[in-house]
């Protein structure tokens, strides 16, 4: 299918001859790069000016133009033109709050209290209520619920409308699968060893009360190594039970994950029922030669169209993970020794007295 890719700023449709179209579950900004045709003075166009970007009418990034870069010789020029998603300004603006303070909110009441830009907080993540959360000067709205947001396994990237998306769980599933020998044209795999743990623990204190539950609270999940390895991490912010428990769940799930990522291009930008691919979504993968046979999560997908008829043409690259890296379930697949890697215990509470 060809695919219609628009570029907009302000207002007005620049003509390109290639762009490569970024998007991820772990990153709060999505980016996209084209190549510009121009031959009017100047540039084509300034910084910061409006953007949208659309595929075939569907919308898929609203932002800035972020470089403006431009290139001559004697005979030729070539401009290049970098654009980004609205949510940038969470990610380098301070926030502007005449308080600093927010008190009794969850998550997602708190990233809606501090978001001064505008920028638009969407989810149904649910976390716990912090009593009060109060901002340090010149904090970033993605600085300040970055800490909270990993402390309770919320992963926060954007939306297609330039708005943060706070999600703990892969959003849904894609139709069909990746299968070498019939729609993969490359594939690359690591199963590495680097994030596997024997057990985490999550270590804090909380502001009130001096028995041990209050002073030396612990909570602990099993990982995966075989032999003794130990992760011990200090709990940002108030620790209680619940919250302790819920961060060596998710520091223990994405331990188990992260070590099994593979990425793979096939031609063309959707699945099989016609979406475009989207990250933190879930879809089957069949590749012998790697070894997997089981579900993967979407980390990160890369649209690219190429300028000539000799490239690749339009041609997806996913970089996919073990579904836990994201706080999704194991997989169950019957992937090779390596990437079939156990569940991760359900994690407990003590003390460390």
């Amino acid at each position: 299918m060809l695919e219609i890719v628009t570029l907009s700023v302000g207002g007005r449709a620049l003509p390109h001859q290639g762009c490569s179209l970024t998007v991820s579950a772990e990153d709060a900004v999505r980016e996209a790069s084209f190549s510009v045709i121009w031959t009017g003075a100047g540039v084509p166009c300034g910084e910061d000016e409006d953007v949208t970007v659309t595929i075939s009418g569907e919308l898929w990034l609203t932002g800035y133009t972020r470089d403006v870069s431009g290139s001559h010789d004697e005979d030729s020029r070539n401009y290049t033109v970098v654009v980004v998603s609205r949510t940038v300004d969470a990610t380098e603006a301070s926030i502007d709050h005449p308080t600093g303070l927010k008190r009794d909110g969850d998550l997602l009441a708190i990233a809606r209290e501090f978001d001064t830009a505008g920028i638009g907080i969407e989810g149904n993540v649910v976390t716990e209520v912090k009593d009060v959360h109060k901002i340090r000067p010149g904090e970033t709205l993605f600085d300040a619920i970055e800490t909270d947001a990993r402390s309770q396994g919320v992963l926060i990237y954007d939306t297609p409308e330039g708005k943060l998306k706070l999600a703990d769980k892969p959003e849904g599933r894609h139709a069909g699968a990746l299968v070498r020998g019939e729609n993969i044209k490359r594939a690359s795999g690591t199963i590495s060893g680097r994030g596997n743990f024997s057990s985490v623990e999550i270590r804090g204190q909380s502001s009130f009360g001096v028995e041990d539950t209050a002073l030396t609270p612990v909570g602990e999940a099993g990982g995966t190594a075989k032999r003794p390895r130990k992760l011990i991490r200090v709990h940002e912010g108030e620790a209680t039970s619940g919250r302790l428990k819920k961060r060596a769940a998710w520091e223990a799930k994405r331990a188990a994950g992260k070590g099994k990522e593979c990425s793979i291009t096939i031609a063309g930008w959707r699945d099989a029922s016609g979406d475009l691919f989207k990250p933190n979504f879930l879809i089957e993968v069949r590749d012998d030669w790697l070894g997997i046979e089981q579900d993967m999560t979407i980390a990160t997908v890369t649209l690219t169209q190429a300028a000539d008829e000799n490239g690749d043409g339009t041609s997806a690259t996913l970089t996919l993970k073990d579904p836990r890296a994201l706080g999704g379930e194991n997989p169950q697949g019957k992937s090779a020794e390596g990437w079939a890697a156990p569940s991760v215990p359900i994690p407990t509470f003590r003390t460390a007295g």
